[in-house]
């Protein structure tokens, strides 16, 4: 088997400078490379060029797919790690999911690794999709959504070196279930069904109000002095405005003495929320099943109503269907011809009785005396029981 693999970076905070563009340039000949992203893929080697440089150096997403099972995600925080050390310490824990800080200031990587046989996993061809997801997921991690970690957890779980039934979840945030829609995807790149997330949000409490989010925000604004609102004002109508605001929420994250965002301790294993995951996904399927079948069945109501108000058109003019069937056998065509056949038979039936049988057959017979060489019309119109076998 080839070994393939595929390595994106995307920057999302601003476009990279033209030290940090030269920079990306040299880490590869074969890379498609921008100041916004840089994409590489590889058959029978590997990208060998400096990862954690790349994200220090203008890129902010990092993710690698491998035919054998390696999916990897890389999340540059400008600002630090959104939680406090005991709520990190839950989840990040392990070489497979791990924060590694900058040399200098508070911004670090957040690295996401997860290995399955490659027998399990899908081919990459969701691969925008699965940075786009990425992306907002950085977005809620930068916002201190503690529901973006707990997902997190669940990617990196899913790995051959871990026993689903050994792998207790942490604390669960909240309104789990609302951060599906922009992230679930990234629960597709780890091999996981973003139903998962509706098994984790059983019997868990609702996201917390916008009020109540909001709060400390507005507590923090009415402490600032007028220089200081001067100050922030300014660089966010001169500054790069993504950048100061993320500075700005890490501050006031930083002043807040409150527990953070809420959480139910439901302490069920992966195995479990996986189990969860498999009975929404039957149930999701059966729906489905029945709401295909009843479409099913009303196409063919409505396809059985314009058939009969067809053969009514031709009881009263059988002459233009008859001529519609030659035109049609004269356009050729597979298609053409089995259109010609169903109108024979329609008009058969509209005529009714001996009579509409006769000249169903006499055209057919027509048609195959003036096309004698097309095989194709004379098995449709046999099919449809206008010519002899």
């Amino acid at each position: 088997m080839s070994e393939y693999q595929y390595v994106r970076f995307k920057a999302v905070d601003g476009p990279l400078n033209d030290n940090q563009f030269e920079f990306a340039q040299r880490q590869s000949s074969r890379a498609e490379v921008s100041r916004w992203s840089f994409s590489v893929d590889y058959h029978y080697s590997c990208f060998r060029g400096d990862v954690d440089g790349l994200l220090r150096s203008g890129y902010d997403v990092f993710l690698q797919y491998t035919d054998y099972g390696v999916r990897e995600i890389k999340l540059r925080l400008p600002h630090g790690l959104p939680f406090t050390n005991d709520i990190w310490l839950k989840s990040v824990d392990d070489e497979k999911f791990h924060w590694k800080s900058d040399p200098e200031g508070r911004s670090g990587i957040l690295t996401l690794l997860s290995v399955r046989e490659a027998s399990d996993q899908d081919e990459l061809w969701r691969a925008e999709a699965y940075i786009d997801a990425a992306i907002q997921v950085r977005e809620h991690l930068i916002k201190g959504d503690l529901r973006a970690l707990y997902l997190l957890w669940l990617c990196v779980a899913n790995d051959d070196d871990n026993d689903p039934a050994e792998m207790i979840e942490p604390p669960v945030p909240h309104g789990i279930t609302g951060i599906a829609a922009d992230c679930g995807e990234l629960l597709s790149f780890f091999g996981l069904d973003p139903l998962v997330l509706t098994a984790a949000g059983k019997d868990v409490e609702p996201a917390p109000t916008d009020e109540s989010t909001e709060q400390p925000i507005a507590g923090w604004i009415k402490k600032l002095s007028k220089p200081r609102s001067a100050d922030l004002l300014l660089q966010l109508l001169t500054g790069d405005t993504r950048s100061v605001k993320a500075s700005l929420l890490a501050e006031i994250r930083d002043s807040q003495t409150n527990g953070g965002w809420p959480t139910s301790n439901k302490q069920r294993s992966l195995e479990e929320l996986l189990e969860g995951a498999e009975t929404l996904r039957a149930r999701e399927n059966e729906k489905r099943s029945r709401q295909a079948l009843a479409k099913a069945k009303q196409d063919a109501a409505k396809a059985q109503l314009q058939r009969a108000d067809r053969m009514k058109q031709m009881l009263k003019s059988p002459e233009k269907w008859l001529l519609a069937a030659e035109q049609l056998v004269s356009q050729r065509g597979t298609e053409n011809y089995q259109l010609a056949a169903q109108i024979l038979v329609d008009l058969r039936e509209a005529i009714g009785g001996d009579k509409g049988d006769k000249i169903a057959r006499q055209h057919a017979a027509r048609l195959v005396k003036k096309h004698p060489t097309l095989n194709i019309l004379k098995s449709s119109l046999r099919k449809c029981g206008l010519l002899e076998s």
